[in-house]
């Protein structure tokens, strides 16, 4: 009996050995099947698709809205006083419980030198004074840095007087001294942190983008991210490259309308910095852009999911007046890419999903204009959603718009600058901007005159203008993946890959 139990005990083990082993088997093919790479299966290409933007007879009729043209500040520089800025006072005499007062660096020629770095130091600075004087209108303390300008303002239930004289404190030689409080090593950290940052996020992209727009040498691009000063900044570096600064601007002091009786002028001038000697910013002007061919520059992203797209044009002097320069560089960016309803949004994400967004942006400085679009979008639709741009490019270049649309397309401009006039600092932002263009009162009215009366036609004919030549195009993405597919959607185009650094 005992036998018979034992060959029992041998059949059972044996068969639970088996039935484990075909288990073990099935789990690591199961394994190895995961393992494997789902070939990509890429989207394929298709004719655009517009939106629809006639009106149904029976709505209510809306009149037209039209442009601003009054200026939201006015120039007040008193007759007979010598001053080394220029005084603008808001146009508004609405009473607020706050005043904003704003000084104002502009170079409208050549820009400023390391203006990056001057916006860090800045916000050092800010924050050092809030601790040490312990007036709470240094909490309120806002930079806003271009190229062309510097603006540094505060907006405080205070004396105009009072703001100015905080403000004036950024400026003094003495600001960025060894006898003054300032953490040179944190500005330096902050400069390397912006700069990992970026590369993290992907913002490298656009460093290529203005490098393969404009050129190496051009002065946009040798003005900001200098990587060996951002390693070697000290005190007596930054409190040189405040004070060439200081003698390059052109000065402009922003005050609210109902402040006139509180500034005193006389007393503003006893604050104003004592001009040291510096050596003068040496500034050869290249504008020169380097001409553009059919090649697609790829910045090689290994294990990245989906692919940043950049594609646009460098908007030519020679095809355009700086009217339409500006006229088109805004209306063409919104008709194509303003969010959802631009053509671009509309087709390329709502008919088709190969994106969660594209936009359009409009690039106006004085030494170049360019107009830009961007996204990003999944590995495998990276070829359709490229030719896709291309495509609607091409069309706003050939088709007049409809009536419909470009009526859409004006009222949100026009919705957009008067909310734009609503916001004190946006409309500060603009004015400033429209300094350093150089357009006085007399071009704006013509500007917004030609947009108010802008026929399809135009539209198309200032589209061949702007999109003259070959348009720029920068991915950044997996190579490996998207390579094969880019060629066989772009047969005419060059694929190469280029490094950020280069």
């Amino acid at each position: 009996m005992m036998e018979i139990f034992k060959y029992i005990n041998l059949a059972l083990s044996l068969r639970f050995s088996q039935a484990l082993q075909t288990m073990s088997i099935s789990l690591i093919a199961v394994i190895l099947g995961a393992c494997q790479q789902t070939p990509l299966s890429f989207t394929p290409t298709q004719a655009p698709t517009l939106a629809d933007f006639d009106t149904q007879p029976n709505l209510p009729q809306v009149e037209n809205i039209y442009l601003p043209n009054e200026q939201p500040f006015i120039d007040v520089t008193p007759d007979g006083i010598a001053i080394p800025y220029q005084l603008q006072r808001t146009t508004s005499t609405t009473k607020n419980l706050s005043n904003r007062v704003s000084l104002v660096a502009i170079s409208p020629t050549i820009p400023f030198d390391n203006p990056d770095i001057l916006q860090v130091a800045f916000q050092e600075k800010a924050r050092g004074l809030a601790l040490a004087q312990a007036d709470a209108c240094l909490e309120t303390f806002e930079t806003r840095v271009t190229l062309h300008s510097i603006n540094i303002s505060l907006t405080c239930p205070a004396s105009a007087n009072h703001l100015y004289q905080l403000l004036i404190q950024f400026w003094q030689h003495d600001a960025f001294s060894e006898s003054v409080t300032i953490d040179i090593d944190n500005i330096r950290r902050q400069l390397k942190l912006n700069k990992h940052l970026n590369a993290f996020s992907g913002a490298e992209i656009d460093k290529v983008w203005r490098d393969k727009l404009l050129g190496t040498t051009h002065p946009y691009n040798k003005s900001i991210n200098n990587d060996a000063l951002f390693d070697s900044l000290s005190l007596n570096e930054l409190s040189q490259l405040q004070q060439r600064t200081f003698a390059q601007a052109n000065w402009q002091l922003y005050l609210p309308n109902h402040a006139q009786t509180e500034f005193d002028i006389k007393q503003s001038l006893s604050h104003w910095p004592t001009r040291i000697h510096t050596d003068s910013p040496s500034h050869i002007i290249n504008t020169q852009k380097p001409p553009q061919s059919r090649t697609l520059y790829l910045i090689d992203a290994p294990g990245s999911v989906q692919t940043q797209v950049r594609i646009g044009y460098a908007l030519d002097s020679n095809q355009l007046t700086p009217e339409d320069i500006t006229l088109s560089c805004r209306s063409l960016a919104a008709l194509l890419g303003r969010s959802f309803s631009g053509r671009l949004y509309y087709d390329l994400r709502e008919k088709r999903g190969l994106t969660y967004g594209i936009y359009g942006q409009c690039a106006n400085a004085p030494l170049s204009s360019s107009i830009k679009f961007y996204g990003s979008t999944a590995i495998e639709h990276t070829g359709a959603f490229v030719v896709g741009i291309l495509d609607h490019l091409k069309l706003l270049a050939s088709t007049p718009a409809s009536e419909g649309e470009l009526v859409a397309l004006k009222t949100y401009l026009i919705g957009d600058a008067l909310l734009t006039q609503d916001n004190p600092s946006l409309s500060e932002t603009q004015f400033i901007h429209q300094q350093v263009l150089g357009l006085d009162l007399q071009s704006i009215k013509a500007i917004n005159l030609k947009l108010q009366v802008l026929a399809p036609s135009q539209l198309m004919q200032l589209t061949q203008q702007a999109f003259y030549g070959e348009p720029l195009i920068i991915l950044r993405g997996d190579v490996a993946k998207i390579s094969a597919d880019l060629a066989a959607k772009l047969p005419d185009w060059k694929l190469e890959v280029v490094k950020v650094n280069e």
